[in-house]
This record gives C-alpha cells, structure tokens and sequence, in this order.
C-alpha cells in the first residue's frame, strides 16, 4: 500500500490525544499550531505534558479512554505506552470512519504523521510510512541545513504573486528566472576541482 501525501486543515476540527508521556506530549506539539480543538485523555498527564498544554486551548481529562471519547472527533492520535490499549483505539475508530494515527503502530494508522520542516510559507514533509522514523527524522534534519530559514523565502513567494501579473508571454520567463536564482542561492555547485597538469 502507498499512502497519499496530504496537508490537512484541522482548524476548529476535534482532535482526541491519547496519552500523556513524552510522545503524546511530541504530537501536541505538533498539533497546537494547527488550530484543532484539542481535547487530551490520559489516566495520568506528566509534568512536561500539562506544562505543554498549559494556558493553550487543550481541554485535559485524566481518567482512562472511555468510546465516547471518540463522539464528533475528525482525528485520534493514540499515543499510549500500552500497544492494546491502541490497537482497541484504532479499532474502534475505524468503525466509525476516525482517522486512527496509533504512534509506533502503522499497521493501525490511517494517518501517519511526517517528520516537517517548516521554512517562511513553506512546509515540507518527509516520510518512510512508518518504516523507519528516525530515517526521516535524520532526511529532516540535513534538509533544515540546506534550506535556510530566511526573510528571503516569503519574498520569494511575493516576487511569484507580481509575476502572475505579467502578460503570458514573460510570465513564464519571469518565473524559471526566479527558480534559477534561488536554486543558485540555496544549493551552489560544488567547487571544481583544479584539472591536472
């Protein structure tokens, strides 16, 4: 099976967290940007979870997972230490069409989170399919070296918009002209090497 790349936007959408550790506390992580209306169950939260949650919008209940939980929720991420307890989630969820991400469980996902790298307007994604996430966590950070985190980045997205605006017949000139200079600003050519005598 080959999953589909997808952006999603979850603004306003309900998503339920299951676990309070440190990896259910790395996919709050990634999710409070998002805008979700985030609720969090866990029998106990640690401190770094509830520091993470703290004074954003992350409704915590500490009691165990109950099915009603999962009642008008678009997405579960089921991050539990327990793999039953997940594999009980993911079921339950795909019976009432929730989109399932069970961490370290693909067979049980239906979404599986990228390792990002988040640049001006840009973001860009990097997965294994759950194969191997410390491969894409490793892809990530060599692209975060080549890819700068820079003011230029928006303005390269500005110059596009006002390039729209020309007649065809430049528009496109314009447009490989700005690509060109930016593949030349982020990634040089190698050194040539001296030619022997």
């Amino acid at each position: 099976m080959t999953l589909l790349p997808l952006f999603l936007d979850l603004k306003e959408k309900h998503v339920l967290l299951v676990g309070g550790g440190s990896v259910a506390q790395a996919k709050l992580r990634s999710l409070l940007p998002t805008g979700a209306t985030l609720r969090a169950v866990a029998t106990r939260f640690s401190g770094p979870f509830r520091q993470e949650a703290e004074g954003r919008a992350v409704h915590l209940l500490e009691r165990p997972f109950e099915s009603g939980d999962l009642d008008g929720t678009h997405l579960v991420v089921s991050a539990t230490n327990d793999p039953e307890t997940n594999a009980r989630i993911a079921a339950q969820c795909r019976q009432r069409g929730i989109w399932i991400n069970a961490v370290d469980d693909p067979a049980s996902c239906d979404a599986l989170f990228a390792s990002t790298l988040r640049r001006g307007p840009w973001t860009l994604a990097i997965s294994t399919e759950g194969a191997f996430a410390g491969l894409s966590r490793a892809l990530r950070l060599a692209l975060e070296d080549l890819i700068p985190d820079d003011p230029s980045l928006q303005a390269l997205v500005d110059l596009r918009a006002r390039a729209r605006q020309l007649p065809p017949e430049v528009r496109s000139r314009a447009l490989l002209t700005l690509l060109d200079n930016f593949h030349t600003a982020c990634f040089p050519p190698p050194p040539s090497l001296p030619e022997s005598p």
